[in-house]
């Protein structure tokens, strides 16, 4: 069966993902010092917030929308292996759609729930009342931030990029140098999920905003590979060039990131 355009489906939702999470990034770390405001007090939160609310809100929309296409890149990967019945496969699709819902929900309480809470904390009469309000906000963050966004969200994404990169290994639709690459990030990723438990922990903190960024490049070049793949499911072949872009494309998502 001819899947040409479920590879070119595939290869367009794989850049629409990285624009909005890529755009969203670099817009957040400009007007909201992200990632490190996260770990900074309610307080400290809630007025920078406030102070870039009219571009941090539509930022953080773009990011939730990468919920979306991710579940979309779940479906489409699992649709381009063309294996019925692999367990591997089924795997990887509950893990992608997973990752995507928890990505939704993380994002999303930002364009909503905190827009709410900061202009509760900016009218708060009384030092008594913005404790209260900080306390809301702080419990918000880790339980819809740390929890289901960071911890839950990565331990799926790594999960769906390890089981769709031994997938890799068994057909020909894609070379083998993309499943290597997505196995060590898949690892990276499942191991920067434990940041949130704090304590010992917090040392892998580092590990997050680089291997994302990686993971990005990643998998747009998984895209490219798809889009690039015979109608007989035959993938390119990755040579020197392939492997200098794949260099080159997750080398320029990376810099920012560690920027």
């Amino acid at each position: 069966m001819d899947r040409t355009r479920e590879y070119g489906t595939a290869f367009a939702v794989a850049v629409v993902h990285v624009v909005l999470l890529s755009v969203g990034f670099l817009i957040l770390a400009d007007q909201f010092s992200f990632p490190e405001i996260l770990r900074a007090t309610s307080q400290e939160r809630l007025a920078l917030f406030r102070e870039h609310q009219a571009l941090i809100v539509p930022a953080y929309y773009m990011m939730g929308l990468s919920g979306v296409t991710q579940i979309m890149l779940a479906v489409l990967f699992h649709q381009s292996f063309a294996r019925p019945g692999s367990t591997l496969l089924t795997g990887a699709l509950v893990a992608g759609v997973l990752a995507g819902a928890f990505q939704l929900m993380g994002f999303m309480r930002w364009p909503i729930a905190v827009p709410y809470l900061a202009e509760q904390m900016a009218q708060a009469p009384s030092a008594e009342m913005q404790g209260t309000i900080a306390l809301l906000e702080g419990l918000l963050n880790r339980y819809a931030g740390m929890v289901i966004g960071e911890h839950l969200g990565f331990l799926a994404q790594g999960t769906w990029t390890l089981l769709v990169s031994l997938a890799m290994f068994r057909g020909r639709l894609f070379a083998w140098p993309y499943g290597l690459v997505g196995l060590v990030l898949g690892v990276l990723i499942i191991v920067s999920a434990f940041e949130q438990l704090g304590g010992p922990f917090e040392v892998i903190g580092f590990l997050s905003a680089p291997v994302s960024a990686a993971w990005l490049g990643w998998l747009l070049m998984c895209g490219i590979s798809l889009v690039r793949t015979r109608a007989d499911a035959q993938g390119p072949k990755f040579f020197l060039v392939s492997a200098l872009a794949m260099v080159v494309v997750m080398g320029a998502l990376v810099v920012p990131a560690v920027g």
